[in-house]
């Protein structure tokens, strides 16, 4: 195979952080249709080094770098600026920093004509990336128009529509539905298969990927390579620096760790691979119901609609929610769970219907009344940062409070060392990297104790150790007698957390029940409401199955 990418004694340093390197001699291969799994912590430097793969880095940046990287047989530097594009395609981690049109046509051709293709060639070419990622029906509709998820998959047809050798994806999937990501990840299997070009893929989240690649390269929080090869081999041999640096495994390995760590055959990757291992006891599904007497009603949605340019996005959604209840919202992306949650905040206003936060409505509320009442937390951390450190980001409200600067220092410092940023509370909000922007927004929630806390995709961009300092917070704050709003993907956290799911499709309540009741509905309705069923619960099913199979054969 001949090399597409070559990394030699490659170092980074920014200006800002002079004191260490964010990349510190890095040196791996990739060869032409080669997949890796590019792996570490939040903030290890994932996402500088795709800057420098794609040309970024140094053009732009303010600081230095020392070795040297080679794309097809070419070092990066000395392509010209756009030429190297077609050579590497990156799919960012935040899809809105790369769209520069109006419209999903329009942000799809922009590409196009950037490298000459002929128009009469552009039609063919937008529809056929457009239907690979499951957005033709909305190739006229403006990208503000679009949610989270379908955002991701435009700016992932942008880049298909380039063709490039080397394919880099920062997080694909990262604001997807199950159903969704699972589409996405087939459709990238299908798309190399066809074209065998080079991928590197950055996630957290590494089910689906691992039947694609088994190949990473991990990092550690320095910023250096302390494994390349197999990660069934890393998972055996490496385990204890793996969960040290916080790398997410894949969710049955979790699982088999957990629950059988003393395996003497190697940990499965994929619910697929489960068959082989003998049954043990396990642990049972989450069976907390929603509780009609525990708490006193909390909030009140009466008829909520919500229209759009004409478009109606909710429709006619009735529901109470109770003190200390921990509420999934979960539904297909565009399913308007984003839209409802601004309005159950008072961020948005229905077009019809009415909120009430303790009998009364939200309109008389006095705005400082009600912002110490509701925390609300962006799916896009940028939308609410409005400080020029990260202490002082956190210690914004506090001051509005005319809190005593020692009680400011004092919760501000506890709530940095909780969410894992006290080593960057003097830099700026916006020099972090997505996931530490993540954790520094649900910071400056959690800061003021609100008793109702909303969250919009609180967990995405989080390495495990992250991801398990974030909830065991929310979980700390329920426990304490918050009410917690969330609006999530992650099946897992639905099934580890919540006493109560709200299934939204197409901008209706469709479903609003616990969530063992969810996992017992039918697989074709769950997937309809592009929903999957928890890993936990898929082996509990599996290993039912085989349980019952060999009961037969006895």
């Amino acid at each position: 195979m001949s090399l597409m990418v070559e990394v030699k004694q490659f170092t980074l340093k920014f200006e800002s952080n002079p004191k260490g390197d964010t990349l510190s001699n890095l040196n791996f291969r990739l060869n032409h249709g080669e997949s890796l799994l590019l792996l570490g912590p939040s903030g290890c430097g994932k996402s500088t080094l795709t800057y420098c793969l794609n040309g970024l880095y140094p053009r732009e940046l303010d600081g230095e770098v020392h070795g040297e990287i080679v794309i097809n047989g070419k070092t990066a530097t000395a392509y010209r600026p756009g030429e190297i594009s077609q050579q590497v395609g990156v799919v960012f981690q935040d899809p809105e920093t790369q769209f520069c049109m109006l419209t999903v046509e329009d942000e799809v051709a922009f590409g196009l004509e950037n490298i000459g293709i002929p128009h009469e060639y552009m039609e063919e070419k937008i529809n056929h990336v457009l239907e690979l990622v499951q957005l033709l029906a909305f190739k006229k509709s403006a990208i503000s128009s679009l949610s989270g998820g379908q955002k991701q998959r435009l700016a992932l047809a942008c880049i298909l529509a380039l063709e490039p050798s080397l394919l880099i994806l920062d997080e694909p999937t990262a604001n997807l539905d199950p159903i969704a990501t699972k589409d996405v990840i087939q459709t990238i299997q299908s798309i190399q298969e066809k074209t065998n070009c080079s991928l590197i893929i950055i996630e957290h989240q590494l089910d689906g990927w691992t039947e694609l690649t088994n190949r990473c390269l991990l990092l550690n929080r320095n910023g250096e390579i302390f494994y390349d090869g197999d990660l069934r081999n890393a998972i055996a041999c490496r385990l204890e620096e793996l969960e040290e640096q916080g790398i997410w495994l894949p969710k049955v390995t979790q699982y088999f760790l957990k629950n059988r760590p003393q395996t003497e055959r190697e940990l499965p990757l994929t619910v697929g691979e489960i068959n082989p291992f003998s049954l043990f006891e396990s642990k049972s599904v989450n069976t907390a119901s929603i509780p009609s007497e525990a708490g006193l009603p909390y909030v009140k949605a009466s008829h909520i609609s919500w229209k759009v340019e004409q478009q109606p996005i909710i429709h006619d959604i009735s529901l109470t929610l109770y003190h200390g209840e921990f509420i999934a919202i979960v539904g297909a992306n565009g399913s308007g769970k984003t839209s409802f949650s601004r309005i159950l905040a008072g961020i948005q206003r229905p077009t019809k219907g009415s909120v009430s936060i303790k009998d009364r409505k939200i309109g008389s509320w006095k705005e400082s009344q009600l912002r110490e009442e509701i925390g609300y937390v962006f799916q896009n951390p940028e939308h609410q940062f409005i400080a020029n450190t990260v202490y002082e980001e956190i210690a914004f409200s506090l001051r509005l409070k005319m809190e005593t600067e020692a009680t400011v220092k004092e919760k501000v410092q506890a709530v940095l060392e909780t969410c894992g940023l006290l080593h960057l509370q003097h830099e700026h909000p916006y020099t972090l990297s997505q996931g530490q922007k993540r954790r520094l927004s649900v910071a400056t929630m959690i800061v003021d104790d609100q008793p109702f806390l909303l969250l919009d995709e609180p967990t995405f961009g989080q390495d495990a150790s992250s991801n398990a300092q974030l909830m065991g917070l929310l979980q700390g704050r329920y426990k304490s007698g918050a009410t917690i709003a969330m609006v999530t993907h992650d099946m897992e956290l639905i099934h580890d957390y919540a006493t109560r799911v709200l299934v939204l499709h197409k901008g209706r309540l469709v479903a609003d029940l616990a969530p063992a009741e969810l996992w017992a509905q039918p697989i074709e309705k769950l997937h309809d409401w592009q929903l999957a069923l928890p890993i936990q619960v898929q082996i509990q099913n599996c290993l039912k199955k085989e349980g019952d199979y060999a009961a037969q054969s006895s």
